[in-house]
């Protein structure tokens, strides 16, 4: 007697909730997110559908060994990812026409050639100056000794390269004792490759750059100007290295596989050359890694005056 009684209350229950249902639906209409009901008019929201990507990290073995505690953080969605784009020290047009070329067709990234090696990166600044990292140099001579210039080329393509007639580092030229200048017997003469316009105002937190990368593949990092905490936090095993206010910090990539920055490298900022690479990158996976840069603003003045000596 028990049974049916209740199995009846429930069915009741029932008819009643689809009927309360049904009747206030008639009365509130239902929509979907992304419906705008009239003024004034009450709404019901049936159905909300929320995706949430993360970025696809995957972290290897090898990778996990090298991974600070200190400075560990989580991949999310938030990291920019280096855009891979054309080689742009190509040999003729066609090569140039095979790959989805950038938003510049011209470029100003140069390789230094030490003894058939290409040993660093730098930008042209004038048709006879390559500016680059002082410390391309410190491999190749002894200590207080100027390199020999004979022993160096600057490839500007793949089928051209120039000699290299001085190279004037910081300390001869009144410009930052990390920086360096390699000029050119003659001036380049193509016309993929110009000069680049130097930094017209001060960089500082958190302005947007572009981070160039020349190992192995050429690539780009759109990212920020950050603190010079993770800077220290980067080279800190590295004792040669040191940080003052003729630097930049800039955010590199959280992964190791594209921390991809050597030295001579540059920074731009609205297509203009706002600073050189000094020490290649130190990435840590999983952190947030800064690479230092020559201030390319600071120097501005200097750097004019010899590219109108070399004129």
């Amino acid at each position: 007697m028990v049974l049916p009684i209740l199995l009846c209350g429930l069915l009741c229950m029932k008819i009643w909730q689809q009927h309360a249902v049904s009747a206030f639906s008639a009365l509130v209409p239902q929509i979907n997110i992304g419906d705008v009901p009239l003024n004034g008019r009450p709404y019901q929201i049936v159905r909300v559908i929320e995706y949430i990507v993360p970025y696809p990290y995957k972290r290897s073995k090898e990778n996990m060994a090298k991974t600070s505690d200190a400075t560990t953080i989580t991949a999310d969605s938030l990291e920019v990812i280096p855009a891979r784009v054309e080689d742009l020290l190509v040999a003729d047009e066609e090569a140039i026409m095979s790959t989805v070329k950038p938003k510049a067709s011209k470029h100003y990234l140069l390789k230094l050639i030490h003894r058939n090696s290409v040993i660093c990166s730098g930008a042209l600044i004038s048709f006879r100056l390559m500016l680059t990292s002082a410390l391309c140099f410190a491999g190749s001579v002894a200590k207080n000794q100027k390199p020999n210039a004979q022993e160096y080329k600057v490839q500007a393509s793949r089928s051209r390269t120039y000699n290299v007639v001085n190279i004037v580092l910081g300390p001869d030229s009144t410009i930052t004792e990390i920086l360096a200048l390699a000029v050119l017997k003659a001036p380049v003469q193509d016309t993929l490759v110009q000069p680049v316009a130097l930094c017209d105002t001060q960089l500082g937190r958190p302005d947007n750059v572009t981070m160039y990368m020349s190992q192995n593949h050429l690539r780009f990092l759109r990212t920020t100007i950050i603190g010079n905490a993770a800077c220290k936090r980067s080279y800190a095993q590295n004792e040669s290295v040191f940080i003052t206010a003729a630097m930049l910090c800039a955010r590199n990539a959280n992964r190791l596989a594209d921390c991809q920055t050597g030295r001579g490298d540059f920074l731009l900022h609205e297509n203009t050359l706002c600073g050189i690479n000094i020490y290649g990158s130190q990435c840590t996976e999983g952190s947030i890694n800064g690479d230092l840069y020559a201030d390319v603003f600071k120097v501005k003045a200097q750097l004019n005056r010899i590219i109108q000596t070399y004129a």
